[in-house]
């Protein structure tokens, strides 16, 4: 016998079984002949019990053979186990490096399991991969200089479920040509904050699926717009920001997407500088401006105003616009007429007016998703 790694970890007793094979010893015979018992050989020959050096000595003197070469059978075996298991441990550290496994299992969007194969399978059928290589395929709005800063495991998964939760919903049969009287509906719930309620009812009837989908951490998610089919669209927020500024402006900006027929998954919305953005964003974040407040109305009470913004002031030219004093200084805080700190008593909660209103998946409420 010459020295050779297996391929696979097969224990060094299969071969002194054929070593006993060759020389029409049972394990009798070989038990007396190298001063153990029937059983600690029959265990050796099963692979229940390994090698010593002591036993690895005692067969080679019995064979005419070399001790190193029976515990280098031994240590070959032990390897190969270990190599099997070091293979499991790196598909389990590639699968837990292309999403957020923890998070994912804790709000029921995967199940976590000690199956790594299994569990590496369910993940490329959540995120819509053959391969734990593959890129998911999803469109993100990530600033220039900073790409892959957004485009992160965890807020791909928001998006994929996003998706999940967007295909089984129902909505009328969407209509191009009805896209501005949907704006004009929505514009009529910009003063009053209960009337948010309404929103996804509205825009069900108009053709757009919404749903909310509570964002994971690190992800900085605030809403994403895209097609199941080509008259499909669907909208999905976060909620990041519990606040009517943000829910509003990021709405509308969602909506300029359909509006367009793009895809994108935003990061921070609000907060994002629009020269660093794609010509997309910027076109976007304009046309959600402009459709909450004209912006030259706006920029005229900046120029009459500027830099005391009276709270008495700020309320009257909301209601001159149709719109909540929120949405009048959420923009003044995006242009910087305001610190973030200023005025915010405007800046009204409203999470608990769309919870129980749309498909929601987050602070605590997870659903559980059937087939399509």
């Amino acid at each position: 016998m010459s020295r050779f790694v297996p391929a696979e970890p097969f224990p060094p007793g299969e071969y002194l079984q054929d070593e006993l094979d060759a020389r029409n010893w049972t394990h009798a015979d070989m038990a007396s002949v190298i001063g153990i018992s029937v059983r600690q050989v029959a265990n050796l020959i099963a692979g229940k019990s390994g090698l010593t050096p002591a036993m690895a000595s005692a067969i080679a003197e019995a064979f005419g053979q070399d001790a190193e070469m029976w515990m280098g059978l031994q240590v070959s075996y032990e390897l190969a186990r270990v190599a099997q298991k070091d293979r499991g441990i790196k598909k389990r550290a590639a699968t837990y490096s292309k999403a957020p496994i923890k998070q994912m299992a804790k709000r029921g969007w995967i199940e976590e399991n000690e199956n790594v194969d299994e569990l590496s399978g369910d993940l490329c059928r959540f995120l819509r991969i053959k391969r734990l290589e593959d890129d998911p395929p999803v469109k993100f709005a990530a600033r220039k200089s900073a790409p892959r800063e957004y485009a992160n495991p965890a807020l791909i998964a928001w998006y994929f479920r996003a998706r999940q939760l967007a295909e089984h919903l129902t909505a009328s049969q969407y209509k191009e040509s009805r896209f501005d009287s949907l704006i004009d509906r929505i514009r009529m719930f910009l003063p009053n904050r209960s009337d948010i309620r309404r929103v996804p009812r509205v825009l069900a009837d108009y053709g757009i699926r919404f749903a909310i989908v509570q964002h994971l951490p690190r992800s900085k998610v605030d809403g994403a717009a895209f097609w199941l089919d080509a008259t499909s669209p669907a909208i999905v927020l976060s909620l990041r920001y519990d606040r009517l500024d943000n829910f509003w402006f990021t709405l509308m900006h969602e909506l300029a997407h359909i509006k367009c027929h793009d895809e994108s998954v935003d990061v921070e919305v609000m907060e994002s500088d629009d020269a660093a953005l794609p010509e997309q964003e910027r076109t976007a974040n304009a046309w959600a401006a402009e459709a909450l407040i004209p912006q030259t109305r706006l920029e005229s009470f900046i120029r009459r105003t500027k830099p005391l913004y009276y709270k008495n002031l700020i309320i009257e030219f909301s209601r001159a616009r149709g719109v909540h004093p929120g949405i009048t200084v959420g923009q003044l805080h995006r242009r910087q007429e305001l610190n973030y700190g200023q005025l915010r008593e405007f800046l009204e909660k409203i999470r608990t007016e769309l919870i129980g209103q749309a498909l929601t998946d987050g602070w605590g409420d997870y659903p559980s998703l059937g087939v399509v």
